[in-house]
């Protein structure tokens, strides 16, 4: 029997991904390598957070983190990038940003964003919500 004392630990590695990013056929819509994904780590699943989003993604040099996408119809999100392990290039609005360990990017909802690691490995962090309002997973991602 687990008791429930209002806080939980994990490793991040011993986080799989989960819902609909468990499914590699659910990136395919977005990503352009095509085994992206299998770095996914689907926190606010796992540890079943219902205030905010948060997930992370980890890859080798020249692969994906961050598939190209805007949030305006996902909801409107804002999200918080932080490159826990490696370098990323990340593309926002047509402009590079390179991000080392340690920094921190906050793109706009209606922000055009995607991101490539640079290093071997490169572990980016994710936390997303939309201003004023509860949040609410997606349909399916619950």
């Amino acid at each position: 029997m687990t008791v429930d004392r209002g806080w939980r630990q994990a490793r991040l590695d011993e986080i799989p991904a989960a819902g609909l990013a468990a499914d590699p056929g659910y990136w395919q819509e977005w990503a352009r390598d095509p085994g992206f994904g299998k770095g996914w780590r689907s926190i606010r699943h796992y540890f079943g957070i219902t205030g905010f989003g948060v997930n992370s993604s980890e890859a080798a040099a020249g692969e994906e983190l961050v598939v190209p996408h805007d949030e305006t119809e996902f909801g409107g999100q804002e999200e918080l990038y932080l490159v826990v392990r490696g370098r990323a290039r990340f593309v926002c609005g047509g402009e590079e940003v390179e991000l080392g360990e340690g920094e921190l990017l906050y793109v706009r909802p209606e922000v055009e964003r995607e991101a490539r690691a640079l290093e071997t490995p490169t572990l980016l962090f994710m936390v997303g919500g939309v201003a004023g309002r509860a949040y609410a997973p997606w349909p399916g991602d619950v």
